[in-house]
């Protein structure tokens, strides 16, 4: 564990910061586009708002552009569907779990039918994603959070052969304080390490993330600094919220988020609307079928 420690301290040099615009109020002009292309069908002028944010932030993450190949798609143009599946894959992306929960997003979908040129163009963006990813990952950050995630599951998996023995669980809540530490101080000095940071890599640090929030004062000390690395562009949405409803079901209460997998499928319409208000004021992407998909 002190090894750990030692690692993590290597990881204590400066990083720029995310751009300088609240991500969470940029999700929140867009999330309105994902619920018109998506329920209402509204292809054009959906394409027309991503632009207008496009042109207001200087950018448009890939999750969006996803979005935008989309709409071509479903238009009947393959040729800019494929031009914008390219681009997807050649900028960063901050939410890419909208490809989970929300099924036509997926590029396997997206991109069925198209011809050989059309396919290239994917293929390239693939290739740009895949050199983007070993370029902004840091071997001493994955070493690090690899290194969390194994001895998490290597001894909840011994606690989990025997729940009774205090053994197990002591040396179980021990790790969860040494990952616990690690990953405060992580943030604190090099921000989440969130797609911003590793690109397409950033689940891996999932499991540390949602154990850590069985610790009450963990959860109360860090929900302010999560939150705020949302709006700083280096925690996504999703990752906060999934986090948040982590806590909720240790402490049997009400899904936030309704991120988790298969706890509820039964809202009523009152719980629905306040799960779509907590959803939007986080900027996480809410449509009618995502809610209770998984």
């Amino acid at each position: 564990m002190k090894r750990l420690i030692t690692i993590a301290s290597v990881l204590c040099i400066s990083f720029v910061q995310a751009q300088s615009f609240d991500h969470i109020v940029y999700k929140q002009a867009v999330c309105p586009i994902y619920k018109q292309a998506l329920q209402k069908r509204i292809f054009q002028e959906s394409i027309d708002q991503l632009n207008a944010v496009k042109t207001k932030y200087g950018m448009l993450y890939g999750e969006d552009y996803v979005l935008m190949s989309y709409c071509y798609k479903e238009m009947g143009n393959d040729s800019l569907a494929a031009i914008y599946v390219k681009q997807a894959c050649s900028v960063p992306s901050f939410d890419m779990r909208v490809q989970w929960y929300i099924q036509d997003l997926d590029l396997g979908y997206i991109s069925e039918g198209f011809n050989e040129q059309n396919m290239k163009l994917k293929d390239e963006g693939f290739e740009i994603s895949w050199k983007n990813y070993q370029a902004k990952n840091p071997d001493s950050l994955i070493a690090v959070i690899d290194s969390m995630t194994y001895w998490d599951q290597f001894y909840r998996n011994q606690w989990h052969t025997n729940p009774d023995n205090k053994q197990f669980q002591d040396q179980l809540d021990s790790m969860n304080r040494v990952n616990e530490k690690l990953l405060e101080e992580m943030v604190r000095r090099i921000g989440f390490p969130g797609e911003k940071r590793l690109q397409l890599g950033e689940f891996c640090i999932w499991y540390v993330l949602v154990h850590s929030a069985g610790n009450e004062e963990f959860y109360q000390r860090m929900k302010p600094v999560f939150l705020n690395e949302v709006k700083i562009g280096n925690m996504s949405p999703w990752m906060y919220a999934s986090w948040v409803d982590q806590y909720h079901f240790y402490k049997e209460l009400p899904t936030m988020y309704n991120t988790q997998v298969g706890f509820k499928n039964d809202f009523t319409e009152s719980e629905l609307k306040e799960i779509s208000k907590n959803r939007f004021e986080i900027g996480l992407v809410d449509v009618e079928y995502s809610l209770s998909k998984f």
